[in-house]
């Protein structure tokens, strides 16, 4: 099973495959989703993305910080 799940900087920078259906979704940012109030929707504060083509809900996660590794 495939965790359905994208990289918050694929939302940047515009190149977006579901991990559902495996389509490219062109233009992200005009289906991205929020949980919550805020003044305007991007991509630093979006929570999930939905694919028009499949109508799926794909969470958006920041990477691991390297930073935060156990020693």
């Amino acid at each position: 099973m495939t965790r359905n799940a994208i990289v918050r900087e694929q939302v940047r920078a515009g190149v977006v495959e579901c991990p559902l259906c495996k389509r490219q979704i062109a233009a992200p940012t005009d289906h991205l989703l929020v949980y919550g109030a805020v003044e305007s929707l991007t991509a630093e504060n979006a929570d999930a993305l939905e694919c028009p083509a499949c109508t799926g809900v794909t969470f958006i996660v920041d990477p691991p910080d390297p930073t935060d590794a156990p020693d």
